[in-house]
């Protein structure tokens, strides 16, 4: 064993992987699978196809489907920066974290879902630093676990409602869709995610200010 070896080199030749292939290659070629058919069409049989590798050869990268869709998730949520103290209040800082991941879904609408439904598994510092965060705020621990949870929960929602499946004939509707459809047309992707976050971050102030000897 030479000295200069990387450890994932050594771990890569212990486990008898051949060189030929990196970690990054096979990430991006699931990723190229997921963008162009789906998340469904994402099996070891067609990354080792997109690889150019027998199916065989690509378990010896990669134990499974799982441990696969567990390094996509990694790869996409690691560019997700975790804002210290210094960059502001908490809920700077929470809003800094929440546009962060969602910039990454945005950017794999094809896996959005996914990724959410795996981040508290593929890459926990990330939950960590909502908690953190909002611990930070004043929040007791029940509400920290709670606040999270409506978070997850409203990033999931913005990638399973489809706006478009929103009625746009304004003929014959009842008066109060009739004062608010005319609207619908001014408002873009960006408008919807604001007004939601801001909304959410307004929420969790109040809940801050009661918990405050003033607010009690």
């Amino acid at each position: 064993m030479g000295s200069n070896d990387h450890p994932e080199t050594l771990s890569r030749k212990a486990r008898g992987r051949p060189p030929s292939l990196t970690e990054d290659q096979i990430v991006d070629a699931a990723l190229e699978i997921i963008r162009s058919q789906g998340l469904d069409a994402l099996s070891m049989r067609r990354l080792s196809q997109r690889l150019g590798r027998s199916q065989m050869a690509a378990y010896s990268y990669v134990a499974d489907k799982q441990e696969l869709l567990d390094l996509v998730a990694q790869r996409t949520l690691v560019d997700v920066q975790v804002p210290d103290e210094s960059a502001g209040p908490w809920d700077c800082r929470l809003r800094m974290l929440i546009d962060g991941i969602d910039s990454q879904l945005r950017r794999n609408p094809g896996i959005a879902g996914f990724l959410l439904q795996r981040m508290l598994h593929s890459d926990r510092r990330l939950v960590d630093a909502f908690m953190a965060i909002l611990l930070s705020a004043g929040l007791r621990e029940p509400q920290v676990l709670l606040s999270y949870a409506m978070i997850h929960t409203y990033l999931f929602g913005r990638y399973q409602v489809a706006l478009a499946e929103v009625p746009r004939d304004t003929t014959d509707l009842p008066p109060a869709l009739a004062q608010v459809m005319p609207h619908l047309t001014g408002l873009r992707g960006a408008d919807y995610y604001t007004f939601g976050i801001e909304t959410l971050i307004d929420g969790l102030r109040a809940r801050v200010t009661e918990n405050s000897p003033e607010g009690r």
